[in-house]
């Protein structure tokens, strides 16, 4: 039997928050990943949901915010070339 081989590379989703020009990074993220990074699609989403739901400013037009979400290609630490 032979173990699954890790994959050359992962995917992560990032949250961001714009208001205007200034962009951060939003939401709570995935233990590990730091603030506003996610570990799957579907906790993304519901944390982009969170957010919206959450947000209480009373910004209109450019000043209102928005949240974006960007699926990332990273390379995979735990692959190794045999």
């Amino acid at each position: 039997m032979e173990s699954i081989k890790a994959p050359k590379t992962i995917k992560v989703y990032q949250l961001i928050r714009q208001t205007g020009m200034s962009m951060i990074s939003a939401g709570s993220g995935t233990a590990g990943l730091g603030i506003g990074f996610y570990s799957t699609q579907s906790d993304a989403e519901l944390n982009r949901t969170m957010e919206i739901l959450r947000d209480t400013s009373t910004g209109t037009g450019v000043n209102k915010p928005k949240f974006h979400l960007f699926e990332l290609e990273m390379p995979n630490p735990a692959y190794t070339e045999l």
